[in-house]
């Protein structure tokens, strides 16, 4: 039951990252101060990155594979490194990104066994 309740509130994290690149891409989206355009690119297909690749690894997460795991654990931890220097270097509510993110990677921590113990 919890395995089902972390994929759909992952699945939810990864729409919202989707959203936020459709907000981004569309010209709705604004920043605290003004970046450049590299760093607004960055930043929007940064979001589409987490949130395609994602949804794509759920799959294997919901049925225990490793790739499913592993693909997790990179996005995951990409989304956290993005996350804290977009905190850094673009605006400050960026950190709040790094809180599912972390829960996500909590949760695969904890249940590594369930996807790393057989083969």
């Amino acid at each position: 039951m919890l395995l089902v309740l972390v994929v759909l509130f992952a699945a939810l994290y990864y729409v919202v990252r989707l959203a936020i690149f459709y907000t981004s891409v569309s010209g709705n989206m604004e920043f605290e101060e003004e970046q450049s355009a590299f760093v607004e690119d960055f930043v929007s297909y940064s979001f589409f990155a987490i949130g395609l690749i994602g949804i794509l690894m759920l799959p294997g997460v919901y049925l225990l594979k490793h790739w499913g795991f592993w693909g997790t654990v990179a996005v995951s931890a990409y989304s956290i490194a993005f996350d804290f220097w977009a905190f850094l270097m673009v605006q400050s509510s960026a950190a709040m990104g790094i809180i599912p993110a972390a829960v996500i990677l909590g949760y695969l921590q904890m249940t590594s066994q369930d996807f790393l113990g057989e083969r």
